[in-house]
């Protein structure tokens, strides 16, 4: 199958699991991180989608832009959790063959955590600078690194 010949593409997924996915039409590499649809392009455009998939560049792509029109989300129901229910995906192509999976536990849920063979390029995926951060890190330098990373600002920081 060719993303060029997907004609309709479906979703079925919990409300929770969209609850964070704003973006219906992004248009830039942030909404696409935030957006159900493009999650599903990027899919069908990429073995592995990565970092670079969700760069401004490939949002923006015409071919990318064409395919998120056709996704359609079908909220099923309010599951607990961002990563609890199934998921389902009905793609359409051209001459009217309907293919079907289901993704029960989601990826990236507890019960379906990244394999040791798989971290690595998880890890890749994070930026050219991730794998070596992350060397012999325990539970209390991610903690520290999280601090660093992303420095939680204060009101009196700013007077």
């Amino acid at each position: 199958m060719r993303a060029s010949d997907v004609v309709r593409n479906v979703v079925h997924t919990p409300e929770a699991a969209v609850h964070p996915l704003i973006h219906s039409k992004p248009r830039t590499g942030l909404q696409g991180k935030f957006s159900l649809e493009y999650a599903v392009t990027s899919a069908l455009l990429h073995d592995h989608p990565g970092f670079v998939s969700y760069t401004d560049g490939y949002v923006e792509r015409p071919l990318a832009q064409g395919l998120i029109g056709p996704v359609e989300t079908v909220r099923t129901s309010k599951c607990s959790g961002l990563l609890t229910g199934d998921t389902s995906v009905e793609i359409t192509i051209g001459h009217g063959t309907v293919l079907r999976t289901t993704l029960a536990p989601p990826p990236g849920s507890p019960q379906l955590a990244a394999s040791e063979k798989e971290s690595p390029a998880k890890i890749a995926d994070c930026g050219a600078d991730a794998p070596g951060l992350l060397v012999g890190l325990d539970r209390k330098g991610a903690a520290q690194l999280m601090r660093d990373t992303f420095p939680v600002h204060h009101p009196e920081d700013y007077a």
